[in-house]
């Protein structure tokens, strides 16, 4: 019984492993029709997807190759994303991201998308309700609500 419970997770983590990706997490959203639904769920899916990339070491093997591929599509997702926002601390949490996301595409120095992932964990903590004891306290929107 121990061996078959052992096997299902170890299927299960294996299975996990190969749908993981390395590519930005991008929602094809439009303009028109962003809610606040959807804005809560690209801030939870950025928040997941710089987890995996960055944390419990992971940044040691982050592919800023994979990243410059899909950095135009991620910036202009976002972009979007800032449009749809009535929030004036949200907008600033989202631009300061963007702000961020091109200085890493620039260098491809690791630092700034950490800051990127405590933005959206923040985010998440706040925004979403998201439920941890970590909170940066690096957000705009966090301060106020």
């Amino acid at each position: 019984m121990i061996l078959l419970a052992f096997l299902i997770c170890a299927a299960f983590y294996v299975n996990n492993s190969r749908t993981a990706s390395n590519e930005l997490p991008i929602q094809h959203l439009k303009q028109s029709k962003i809610t606040q639904t959807d804005i809560g769920n690209y801030i939870s899916s950025n928040h997941d997807y710089w987890n995996n990339q960055l944390c419990w070491e992971h940044y040691k093997n982050f592919s800023f190759d994979e990243f410059n591929k899909n950095y135009n599509q991620y910036i202009e997702e976002l972009e979007r994303v800032i449009n749809a926002t009535d929030d004036g601390d949200l907008r600033t949490d989202f631009s300061h991201a963007k702000d961020l996301l091109t200085e890493a595409e620039e260098t491809n120095d690791i630092k700034p998308l950490i800051n990127v992932h405590r933005i959206f964990h923040d985010l998440d903590v706040k925004y979403n309700k998201y439920s941890t004891s970590d909170y940066f306290g690096i957000t705009q929107y966090g301060e106020k609500h």
